[in-house]
């Protein structure tokens, strides 16, 4: 783990030239560089609102879901947890496919919207800029929601029953048994959760990759994507290594704040 890290330091003062294997010290004019390219800086803004977006509507779902099952009232308990956690197994470019045909202009969702008689709005969804964002946040949580359901769920079930009892007895109703016991039981874990989203938030690639390849005009590019133009197919790898430095730091900032966060309770 420690080489590649500090190979990746070392490589972004560096200008390589990948055909003659040559490296010329540069100092930090590739930071220099970066900070000064708008395109960067869309990446930067793109990762951060996925980022947020997942955080808030992955975490409000999973709660949602997890609570549902916890309650074991339902039938086919044990069936909805299967199915919820299902999409967490599957490959990411798998998932990826999948959805660009379901939002492709002659894909599954707008022929189920001429269907049922709402052919207006039909849309080109990776087409549009706000559109194909927000269909990258959808699949996301679609993939995603049953893991962050599993570790909630697994912290509800550990809430004593006589807390829910004496609730009861008080005359508690469900949502304030909810409220009062199961939220802030949940806040640990959410706490956790939180960091490992933003995590996964900033690494985002395979899905924005296959569904929309950062475009259109780079409206849905994301920090990882343009790494991987920029080592790829630019050749950049010296300049690419600064944005995974950036990258590294970026994580390296909210898991502190988390370790801090622990470390004090």
């Amino acid at each position: 783990m420690i080489y590649p890290l500090i190979n990746v330091f070392k490589s972004s003062l560096y200008k390589i030239n990948t055909l003659s294997q040559e490296s010329i010290f540069i100092k930090f004019d590739n930071f220099i560089k970066l900070f000064d390219d708008p395109i960067f800086w869309r990446a930067l803004f793109n990762t951060s609102i996925y980022t947020i977006a997942i955080i808030i509507f992955l975490n409000i779902i999973s709660i949602i879901f997890a609570i549902i099952i916890d309650r074991g009232k339902i039938k086919g308990n044990y069936f909805l947890r299967v199915m919820f956690f299902i999409p967490v197994i599957l490959p990411s470019i798998l998932i990826g496919a999948t959805f660009k045909r379901i939002f492709a202009p002659y894909g599954a969702l707008n022929m189920i919207l001429t269907e049922i008689g709402l052919p207006f709005l039909k849309h080109n969804w990776l087409g549009i800029p706000i559109l194909a964002f927000i269909a990258i946040v959808i699949t996301t949580i679609w993939q995603s929601a049953g893991w962050n359901m599993v570790i909630y769920f697994a912290r509800l079930r550990e809430i004593p029953g006589e807390l829910y009892e004496a609730a009861v007895i008080d005359g508690a109703s469900e949502w304030g048994i909810i409220k009062s016991i199961k939220i802030p039981l949940l806040k640990g874990a959410i706490a956790i959760l939180v960091v490992i989203n933003i995590i996964g938030g900033f690494k985002v690639f395979d899905l924005v990759y296959i569904m929309t390849s950062g475009g259109p005009a780079h409206k849905t590019e994301v920090l990882t994507s343009y790494l991987y133009y920029q080592a790829f197919d630019f050749y950049k790898y010296g300049y690419a290594s600064s944005v995974a430095v950036i990258m590294l730091l970026i994580m390296l900032f909210f898991s502190w704040l988390r370790i801090r966060g622990t470390l004090k309770s």
